[in-house]
């Protein structure tokens, strides 16, 4: 019977001294961990709940790739991993790691691929989280997103080109959120499956997404006396988290206008830049960064006036009047 860890309460953290000193902080619900470390020993123990930290790095939507073999790390996010474990950002290093899901560990790769950097001059390095459609990783995701595996699956029968991106329907929206840990040999993955997204769809839908977008005090959610104790949490739960998404992009572009490319406001001593979510948040809940872009105002404003169409191909809004805005600075919409 393995012994129960000290545990501070302040801090949410657990040692060990018989193998290493662990300090996995946990930025998720109460979670009930029950750690498989080396030599088969079991360590165990109840944390308390947390607020969302620094830790929280990508948000991703369930896809064939997620579920089957790993998933690409956004090129936004390369300086979190830098100040997590910079060695990963050695063109082709890689490691083995763990990523801790509903308080269970799964063995997984970290990734930076190993191209030939002299066939593909100027190329950014791919860093990828890697495992085998046969892993318990997989196994344990296909559970959880049964929906979007089971929906997939079937298409890909029908479908005589596997290669082609299947995207899923309209009223399944399922994604995971990954967190780095103190340790950098930890990530933390949070699933989230259709049913959480179901859960306040409807309040989200009567929020004007201009409303949502510009709502940077979380005692606005708070406030609503209509709402519920759970939803109320969810909703200031994902606004914290746009914003963590939100400022990673900010500072990949160097607070610059991704239309204009210019810095606005900069002359004056502050660049005035805000985010937008391509596929409205209030009717997708889609935080993924790929659904982000950074802008000016006086663009923001005029995108949610037109609700013009964004073409993912040519990086750039079509208005209903054949005018168009094309995104200068696109980075992260690549991936």
């Amino acid at each position: 019977m393995p012994s129960l860890l000290p545990v501070d309460l302040y801090t949410n953290t657990f040692t060990h001294s018989h193998i290493h000193t662990f300090k996995y902080i946990l930025p998720i619900k109460r979670i009930f961990v029950s750690l498989q470390i080396e030599k088969n020993e079991t360590l165990q123990k109840y944390t308390t709940l947390m607020e969302y930290d620094d830790g929280f790095i990508l948000q991703k939507n369930a896809n064939w790739s997620l579920l089957n073999e790993g998933l690409a790390i956004p090129i936004s996010v390369y300086a979190r991993f830098n100040e997590w474990d910079a060695s990963i950002l050695k063109h082709g290093s890689g490691k083995q790691i763990k990523v801790l899901i509903d308080g269970e560990f799964y063995d997984a790769i970290l990734k930076n691929q190993n191209f030939d950097q002299r066939k593909y001059p100027g190329h950014k390095d791919i860093i990828q989280i890697r495992y085998s459609p046969t892993s318990p990783i997989v196994a344990k995701l296909r559970s959880i997103f049964h929906e979007s595996y089971s929906y997939l699956s079937t298409q890909r029968q029908l479908k005589e080109n596997h290669h082609r991106q299947l995207m899923l329907p309209n009223d399944i929206h399922e994604y995971i959120r990954l967190y780095l840990t103190p340790n950098p040999d930890v990530l933390c993955m949070e699933c989230c499956p259709n049913t959480e997204f179901e859960q306040v769809a409807n309040r989200l839908r009567d929020m004007p997404e201009e409303l949502f977008e510009q709502s940077n005090d979380d005692k606005f959610f708070m406030a609503d006396e209509t709402a519920s104790v759970e939803e109320k949490q969810r909703l200031v739960k994902y606004r914290k988290i746009d914003r963590s998404i939100i400022l990673t992009l900010k500072r990949f572009y160097d607070y610059r206008d991704e239309i204009s490319g210019e810095k606005i406001g900069d002359e004056y001593g502050d660049s005035v830049v805000e985010a937008h979510h391509i596929d409205y948040f209030t009717s997708s809940q889609n935080n993924d960064s790929t659904n982000i872009i950074i802008i000016s105002p006086n663009y923001h404003r005029i995108i949610h006036k037109n609700n013009p169409r964004f073409n993912r191909k040519k990086f750039q809004f079509e208005f209903d009047n054949g005018e168009v805005l094309r995104l200068k600075l696109y980075e992260h919409l690549k991936n």
